[in-house]
């Protein structure tokens, strides 16, 4: 019988509040902010716009591409460390959006990209590695993938598989874009979101199969469901939360779990009007179970909207907390959007 559970083997971050994961798991979880006024100029108003920078040399910035690189190569070396000789991780890389024309990756080839973040590195990756333009739901996507690579033998459980992004919406091609849908947060916009970047990286793996001294209990992915959205962000209708509740039904079927057992969400929750619309149907649809309450960690309300690595950085402080015997519960629900159609649940246990 197929195993369907992958344990977290490790994780890497970089944010505006912190420049590890575990610095940053520790800033959300005080509540700490960085916002702060950032010198774009887009739009025609008296306020400053509002962003989460990482703290950098300036001259790291020159290059777009080679910053997302920098910062992709910081979280991954936190998350994989040195692999031992002969064992390497198969690498899911989600890089931002085709339509977005980030000069990292449009018009760019797959194998390019993976050439590039293995010099940056200085690790190889497996053959099997790939790279996703689906936008942060990707993340859900990519762990479907690193199941059926883990059960196929692709990568063995001890060494597994990687999976995540860098991103920045703070590039002035994005913040127009962004100004353009009315999507920011600033006086004529109460309800929009701040734009941020970061990186965040996960391990998956099985390490069961491969008992060593590590033997505690580890939090591990449970189930996986995938929705698409047809009413989504850049259209002209609000979302009701339908392919959210699919996904949710879908990933606790798939982890034999009831979801009133589901202590608390994680979520790549940005605070802009679309957004809480389509969540709060996806709640109302989804959790049917009486409850006192229903906690929901919010990353974005403290390193900001952070594109494709959000959805990773949900699924990371998720995983910190049950680890840290600080969260709701041992059970989560990590729901993850896409700008586009995609969207993803993941049980965590």
């Amino acid at each position: 019988m197929t195993d369907a559970s992958m344990d977290i083997l490790g994780y890497g971050a970089v944010t505006a509040v912190g420049l590890t994961a575990a610095q940053t798991c520790a800033a959300i979880r005080s509540g700490i902010k960085r916002f702060a006024p950032i010198e774009a100029q887009i739009l025609d108003d008296d306020e400053p716009q509002i962003g989460a920078r990482v703290s950098a040399d300036p001259r790291l910035r020159a290059d777009p591409s080679q910053w997302l690189l920098n910062l992709a190569g910081r979280a991954l070396a936190e998350c994989v460390g040195k692999p031992a000789a002969g064992a390497e991780p198969a690498l899911l890389w989600l890089v931002p959006e085709d339509e977005r024309g980030h000069p990292l990756s449009a018009g760019v080839g797959d194998s390019e990209l993976l050439r590039r973040l293995e010099l940056q590195l200085g690790v190889g990756f497996a053959p099997c590695s790939r790279v996703l333009r689906s936008g942060a739901a990707g993340c859900v996507e990519a762990l479907g993938i690193a199941r059926e690579l883990l059960d196929a033998g692709a990568v063995t459980g001890d060494v597994g598989c990687v999976i995540g992004g860098a991103d920045s919406l703070l590039r002035d091609a994005d913040l127009r874009e962004l100004a353009r849908g009315n999507r920011l947060l600033g006086p004529k916009q109460s309800q929009g979101l701040v734009p941020g970047e970061g990186a965040a990286f996960v391990r998956v793996g099985r390490a069961g199969a491969n008992p060593g001294e590590d033997s505690r209990e580890r939090v591990g992915v449970r189930g996986i469901g995938l929705g698409y959205e047809r009413a989504t962000v850049r259209g002209t209708e609000y979302s009701v939360g339908e392919a959210f509740t699919s996904a949710l039904e879908t990933a606790s079927q798939d982890a034999d779990i009831p979801e009133g057992e589901i202590a608390f969400i994680a979520g790549n929750f940005n605070g802009e009007r679309y957004d809480a619309w389509e969540h709060t149907h996806a709640l109302l649809r989804g959790y049917r179970t009486a409850r006192e309450r229903l906690p929901v960690l919010w990353p974005s309300s403290s390193v900001g909207e952070i594109g494709v690595a959000g959805g990773v950085l949900a699924l990371i402080v998720a995983a910190a907390a049950i680890e840290g015997e600080y969260a709701a519960g041992t059970t989560a629900a990590v729901q993850v959007r896409s700008d586009a159609e995609l969207r993803g649940v993941v049980i965590l246990r």
